[in-house]
Protein backbone atom coordinates (compact mmCIF):
# COMPACT_ATOMS: atom_id res chain seq x y z
CA UNK A 1 0.00 0.00 0.00
CA UNK A 2 1.16 3.79 -0.44
CA UNK A 3 0.34 6.68 1.99
CA UNK A 4 -2.54 7.35 0.01
CA UNK A 5 -4.05 3.61 0.09
CA UNK A 6 -3.43 3.81 4.00
CA UNK A 7 -5.22 6.74 4.14
CA UNK A 8 -8.07 5.79 2.75
CA UNK A 9 -8.73 2.15 4.58
CA UNK A 10 -8.04 3.58 8.15
CA UNK A 11 -10.01 6.49 7.29
CA UNK A 12 -13.20 4.02 5.24
CA UNK A 13 -15.15 3.36 8.49
CA UNK A 14 -15.35 6.34 9.83
CA UNK A 15 -16.49 7.41 6.33
CA UNK A 16 -19.40 4.88 5.78
CA UNK A 17 -20.77 5.94 9.31
CA UNK A 18 -21.19 9.17 8.18
CA UNK A 19 -22.11 7.76 4.77
CA UNK A 20 -25.01 6.03 6.44
CA UNK A 21 -25.80 9.08 8.85
CA UNK A 22 -26.20 11.73 6.08
CA UNK A 23 -28.13 8.85 3.99
CA UNK A 24 -30.68 8.20 6.89
CA UNK A 25 -31.06 12.36 7.26
CA UNK A 26 -31.70 12.62 3.61
CA UNK A 27 -28.61 14.74 3.26
CA UNK A 28 -26.22 12.78 1.48
CA UNK A 29 -22.35 12.81 0.85
CA UNK A 30 -20.86 15.46 3.49
CA UNK A 31 -17.89 14.62 3.47
CA UNK A 32 -17.82 15.26 -0.48
CA UNK A 33 -18.60 19.45 0.87
CA UNK A 34 -15.25 18.87 2.82
CA UNK A 35 -12.94 17.96 -0.73
CA UNK A 36 -12.75 14.13 -0.65
CA UNK A 37 -12.09 12.52 -3.66
CA UNK A 38 -12.55 8.95 -4.19
CA UNK A 39 -11.28 6.89 -7.34
CA UNK A 40 -13.41 4.55 -8.40
CA UNK A 41 -11.95 1.13 -6.47
CA UNK A 42 -12.51 3.50 -3.59
CA UNK A 43 -16.44 4.29 -3.99
CA UNK A 44 -16.82 0.62 -4.30
CA UNK A 45 -14.61 0.14 -1.27
CA UNK A 46 -16.53 3.08 0.71
CA UNK A 47 -20.20 1.54 -0.60
CA UNK A 48 -19.64 -1.41 0.19
CA UNK A 49 -18.72 -0.86 3.73
CA UNK A 50 -22.19 0.93 3.71
CA UNK A 51 -23.96 -2.05 2.66
CA UNK A 52 -22.14 -4.32 5.36
CA UNK A 53 -23.18 -1.57 8.33
CA UNK A 54 -27.26 -1.46 6.76
CA UNK A 55 -27.15 -5.31 6.60
CA UNK A 56 -25.76 -5.38 10.40
CA UNK A 57 -29.10 -3.15 11.45
CA UNK A 58 -31.22 -5.40 9.66
CA UNK A 59 -31.62 -4.57 5.92
CA UNK A 60 -30.95 -7.20 2.98
CA UNK A 61 -29.10 -6.89 -0.11
CA UNK A 62 -31.81 -8.52 -2.62
CA UNK A 63 -29.68 -7.92 -6.38
CA UNK A 64 -28.02 -4.96 -7.75
CA UNK A 65 -28.64 -1.81 -10.25
CA UNK A 66 -26.62 -0.62 -13.24
CA UNK A 67 -26.55 2.36 -14.13
CA UNK A 68 -24.61 4.73 -16.40
CA UNK A 69 -26.17 2.29 -19.31
CA UNK A 70 -26.81 5.11 -21.69
CA UNK A 71 -25.27 8.11 -23.61
CA UNK A 72 -28.24 10.46 -22.18
CA UNK A 73 -27.16 9.13 -18.44
CA UNK A 74 -23.95 9.72 -18.72
CA UNK A 75 -23.91 13.06 -20.05
CA UNK A 76 -26.35 14.04 -17.44
CA UNK A 77 -23.92 12.61 -14.78
CA UNK A 78 -20.82 13.15 -16.35
CA UNK A 79 -19.72 9.16 -16.33
CA UNK A 80 -18.41 7.20 -19.39
CA UNK A 81 -18.89 4.03 -17.60
CA UNK A 82 -20.94 1.84 -16.40
CA UNK A 83 -21.42 1.53 -12.83
CA UNK A 84 -23.14 -0.47 -9.83
CA UNK A 85 -24.89 -0.15 -6.66
CA UNK A 86 -27.10 -2.46 -3.72
CA UNK A 87 -30.72 -3.20 -3.97
CA UNK A 88 -32.46 -3.38 -0.50
CA UNK A 89 -35.56 -5.31 0.81
CA UNK A 90 -36.42 -1.86 2.88
CA UNK A 91 -36.66 -0.14 -0.36
CA UNK A 92 -38.52 -2.07 -2.77
CA UNK A 93 -42.09 -1.01 -3.13
CA UNK A 94 -45.05 -2.37 -4.85
CA UNK A 95 -46.86 -0.73 -7.78
CA UNK A 96 -49.55 1.78 -6.91
CA UNK A 97 -46.84 3.21 -3.79
CA UNK A 98 -47.72 6.26 -2.75
CA UNK A 99 -44.51 8.00 -1.27
CA UNK A 100 -43.44 11.21 -0.26
CA UNK A 101 -40.95 13.35 -1.93
CA UNK A 102 -39.64 14.28 1.25
CA UNK A 103 -38.11 10.82 1.67
CA UNK A 104 -35.73 11.40 -1.00
CA UNK A 105 -32.80 13.74 -1.62
CA UNK A 106 -33.56 16.20 -4.65
CA UNK A 107 -35.92 13.42 -6.32
CA UNK A 108 -35.22 12.00 -9.89
CA UNK A 109 -36.43 9.07 -11.23
CA UNK A 110 -35.38 6.62 -13.61
CA UNK A 111 -38.33 4.13 -15.88
CA UNK A 112 -36.60 1.17 -17.21
CA UNK A 113 -36.17 -2.72 -17.33
CA UNK A 114 -35.42 -4.98 -14.33
CA UNK A 115 -35.19 -8.91 -14.19
CA UNK A 116 -35.08 -11.34 -11.48
CA UNK A 117 -32.26 -13.92 -11.92
CA UNK A 118 -32.95 -17.78 -12.00
CA UNK A 119 -29.59 -18.50 -11.86
CA UNK A 120 -26.05 -16.60 -11.89
CA UNK A 121 -25.42 -15.38 -15.72
CA UNK A 122 -23.01 -17.86 -17.37
CA UNK A 123 -21.06 -17.01 -21.07
CA UNK A 124 -23.70 -19.70 -22.52
CA UNK A 125 -26.40 -17.72 -21.54
CA UNK A 126 -25.49 -14.85 -23.79
CA UNK A 127 -24.57 -16.56 -26.92
CA UNK A 128 -28.12 -15.15 -28.75
CA UNK A 129 -29.58 -12.03 -28.85
CA UNK A 130 -32.08 -12.67 -26.97
CA UNK A 131 -32.75 -12.16 -23.49
CA UNK A 132 -30.22 -14.61 -21.40
CA UNK A 133 -31.52 -18.11 -19.97
CA UNK A 134 -30.86 -16.48 -16.41
CA UNK A 135 -33.87 -14.53 -17.02
CA UNK A 136 -36.29 -15.85 -15.29
CA UNK A 137 -39.02 -12.56 -15.44
CA UNK A 138 -38.65 -8.97 -16.57
CA UNK A 139 -40.76 -6.43 -15.21
CA UNK A 140 -40.58 -2.40 -15.73
CA UNK A 141 -39.49 -0.20 -12.49
CA UNK A 142 -39.89 3.05 -11.20
CA UNK A 143 -36.09 3.98 -9.93
CA UNK A 144 -35.77 6.27 -7.25
CA UNK A 145 -32.91 8.42 -6.74
CA UNK A 146 -31.12 10.73 -4.17
CA UNK A 147 -29.89 13.84 -6.74
CA UNK A 148 -27.23 14.64 -5.07
CA UNK A 149 -23.43 15.45 -5.97
CA UNK A 150 -21.60 17.78 -4.13
CA UNK A 151 -17.94 17.26 -5.36
CA UNK A 152 -16.42 20.12 -7.72
CA UNK A 153 -16.97 18.40 -10.54
CA UNK A 154 -18.67 14.74 -11.83
CA UNK A 155 -16.66 11.69 -10.17
CA UNK A 156 -17.58 8.08 -10.41
CA UNK A 157 -15.79 7.59 -7.09
CA UNK A 158 -18.27 9.57 -5.45
CA UNK A 159 -21.49 8.17 -7.64
CA UNK A 160 -20.14 4.88 -6.30
CA UNK A 161 -20.04 5.56 -2.90
CA UNK A 162 -23.27 6.99 -2.58
CA UNK A 163 -24.83 4.12 -3.71
CA UNK A 164 -25.26 5.04 -7.77
CA UNK A 165 -27.59 7.19 -5.93
CA UNK A 166 -30.04 4.42 -5.95
CA UNK A 167 -33.12 5.29 -3.64
CA UNK A 168 -35.50 2.10 -3.77
CA UNK A 169 -37.81 1.01 -6.65
CA UNK A 170 -41.13 0.77 -7.24
CA UNK A 171 -41.98 -2.87 -8.80
CA UNK A 172 -44.53 -3.38 -11.72
CA UNK A 173 -46.12 -6.01 -13.35
CA UNK A 174 -43.99 -8.90 -14.99
CA UNK A 175 -43.99 -11.62 -17.70
CA UNK A 176 -41.86 -14.62 -18.34
CA UNK A 177 -39.25 -13.62 -21.61
CA UNK A 178 -39.30 -17.30 -22.36
CA UNK A 179 -40.84 -17.22 -26.24
CA UNK A 180 -40.09 -13.46 -26.74
CA UNK A 181 -38.88 -12.26 -29.82
CA UNK A 182 -38.55 -8.82 -31.37
CA UNK A 183 -38.30 -5.34 -30.25
CA UNK A 184 -39.45 -4.24 -26.37
CA UNK A 185 -40.98 -0.54 -26.29
CA UNK A 186 -40.66 1.64 -22.84
CA UNK A 187 -42.75 4.86 -22.58
CA UNK A 188 -42.49 6.84 -19.19
CA UNK A 189 -45.76 9.67 -18.69
CA UNK A 190 -46.14 12.34 -15.62
CA UNK A 191 -49.98 12.26 -15.25
CA UNK A 192 -50.46 10.97 -18.40
CA UNK A 193 -48.66 13.08 -20.58
CA UNK A 194 -45.51 11.44 -22.47
CA UNK A 195 -42.35 12.36 -20.84
CA UNK A 196 -39.87 9.92 -22.61
CA UNK A 197 -39.65 6.74 -24.73
CA UNK A 198 -37.79 4.56 -26.63
CA UNK A 199 -38.57 1.43 -28.96
CA UNK A 200 -36.19 -1.07 -30.63
CA UNK A 201 -33.47 -3.37 -30.19
CA UNK A 202 -31.85 -1.11 -27.40
CA UNK A 203 -34.49 -2.01 -24.10
CA UNK A 204 -33.22 -6.09 -24.84
CA UNK A 205 -29.12 -5.21 -26.05
CA UNK A 206 -29.59 -3.04 -22.64
CA UNK A 207 -30.74 -6.40 -20.20
CA UNK A 208 -27.64 -8.60 -22.42
CA UNK A 209 -25.33 -6.26 -21.61
CA UNK A 210 -25.77 -5.09 -18.60
CA UNK A 211 -26.09 -8.48 -16.80
CA UNK A 212 -22.69 -9.56 -18.77
CA UNK A 213 -21.01 -6.80 -17.44
CA UNK A 214 -22.41 -7.27 -13.78
CA UNK A 215 -21.83 -10.60 -13.34
CA UNK A 216 -18.10 -9.49 -13.99
CA UNK A 217 -17.69 -6.81 -11.56
CA UNK A 218 -19.36 -8.83 -8.89
CA UNK A 219 -17.10 -11.82 -9.33
CA UNK A 220 -14.17 -9.29 -9.55
CA UNK A 221 -14.45 -8.52 -5.89
CA UNK A 222 -15.17 -11.95 -4.73
CA UNK A 223 -19.38 -12.40 -4.72
CA UNK A 224 -21.59 -13.92 -7.21
CA UNK A 225 -25.02 -13.37 -8.38
CA UNK A 226 -27.73 -15.10 -6.55
CA UNK A 227 -31.35 -16.76 -8.16
CA UNK A 228 -34.36 -14.79 -7.32
CA UNK A 229 -32.20 -11.38 -6.81
CA UNK A 230 -33.40 -8.01 -8.90
CA UNK A 231 -31.21 -6.73 -11.29
CA UNK A 232 -32.25 -3.24 -12.29
CA UNK A 233 -30.73 -2.98 -15.85
CA UNK A 234 -30.17 0.28 -16.58
CA UNK A 235 -32.31 3.23 -18.06
CA UNK A 236 -32.15 4.35 -21.63
CA UNK A 237 -34.52 7.29 -20.98
CA UNK A 238 -33.48 10.45 -19.17
CA UNK A 239 -33.03 10.80 -15.52
CA UNK A 240 -36.51 12.93 -14.59
CA UNK A 241 -36.40 15.29 -11.92
CA UNK A 242 -39.84 15.09 -9.27
CA UNK A 243 -40.07 18.51 -8.32
CA UNK A 244 -44.02 18.39 -7.94
CA UNK A 245 -46.59 16.09 -6.70
CA UNK A 246 -47.11 13.87 -9.72
CA UNK A 247 -48.89 10.21 -10.86
CA UNK A 248 -45.46 8.57 -12.66
CA UNK A 249 -46.74 5.66 -14.95
CA UNK A 250 -44.09 3.25 -16.35
CA UNK A 251 -45.70 1.31 -19.79
CA UNK A 252 -43.04 -1.38 -20.58
CA UNK A 253 -44.82 -3.49 -23.65
CA UNK A 254 -45.22 -6.59 -23.65
CA UNK A 255 -43.93 -7.14 -20.46
CA UNK A 256 -45.77 -4.92 -17.76
CA UNK A 257 -46.54 -1.80 -16.64
CA UNK A 258 -45.69 0.08 -13.47
CA UNK A 259 -47.22 3.51 -11.33
CA UNK A 260 -46.53 5.71 -8.25
CA UNK A 261 -47.68 8.75 -7.10
CA UNK A 262 -45.24 11.10 -5.44
CA UNK A 263 -46.92 13.56 -3.27
CA UNK A 264 -45.45 16.41 -0.65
Amino acid sequence: MNDRDDRIASQTGEWATRQLADYDARTPGSIFDEGTILSVAEGYQLQSAVASLRCERGERIIGYKVGCTSPKIRSQLGIDHCVTGRLFDSERHEAGAILSRQRFASLAIEGELAVELVHEPTESDFRGSGIPDCVARVFPVIELHHHVLRGESPSAGELIAHNAINGGFVEGTSASPHGFAGDASLAIFANDRLLEDCTGPSLIQTINSSLRWLAEIVRERGDRLQPGQIVLTGSIPSLIPVTDDCRIRVEASPFGVVEATFVS
